[in-house]
């Protein structure tokens, strides 16, 4: 016979892109967290700079500079992200019913995003990932974004996506007269 938890959410993992939406999507985190009686984790990923930007750091940034940019510089950068984060956060929990005592967290990493999101969760053993659907807002053919489906698809645990799209067709593709 299958043994149930008492409380099968523990921890959860809230995936933001500190996009348009945070403010809606934090009330559904708060909710869940609260209704679990959960801690929550926050994770902001910062995608690795692309090809222009490396290009203009290569071609404008003196080698010492360089140097020192990578060893001390990325990690200024990224100890200020978090602080803006948690700024972000605690602003937009300002009008928040409710305590929020189960904001345990706010975890800004440099990566690839589903990878990060997906290594961020297994360490802190989290139950559930939350993060928003996005994408599919201008093409039917992508309903959710493409971070949202690779979590989705390689995730060990649920995923429970909110969706952040005001643009979203009711079209199934079925023949007009059917």
């Amino acid at each position: 016979m299958l043994e149930m938890k008492e409380n099968m959410v523990n921890t959860i993992l809230y995936a933001t892109d500190l996009g348009l939406y945070g403010p809606y999507m934090l009330e559904h985190v708060g909710d869940l967290a609260r209704s679990h009686n959960a801690k929550v984790y926050v994770l902001h990923v910062i995608e690795p700079l692309g090809v222009f930007a490396d290009a203009v750091l290569e071609t404008f940034v003196p080698e010492s500079s360089k140097a020192n940019l990578r060893d001390h510089g990325l990690n200024e950068v990224m100890t200020a992200i978090r602080a803006k984060v948690r700024a972000i956060f605690d602003q937009d929990l300002n009008g928040y019913e409710g305590d929020t005592e189960w904001l345990k967290d706010v975890h800004v990493i440099g990566g690839i995003p589903a990878e990060v999101i997906l290594t961020d969760a297994e360490a802190i053993r989290a139950d559930l990932i939350v993060m928003g659907s996005h994408g599919g807002a201008s093409d039917a053919a992508t309903p959710i974004g493409s971070v949202a489906a690779k979590v989705l698809q390689l995730s060990p645990i649920p995923v429970y996506l909110i969706p952040t799209s005001t643009n979203r067709s009711m079209n199934f593709g079925m023949a007009s007269g059917l």
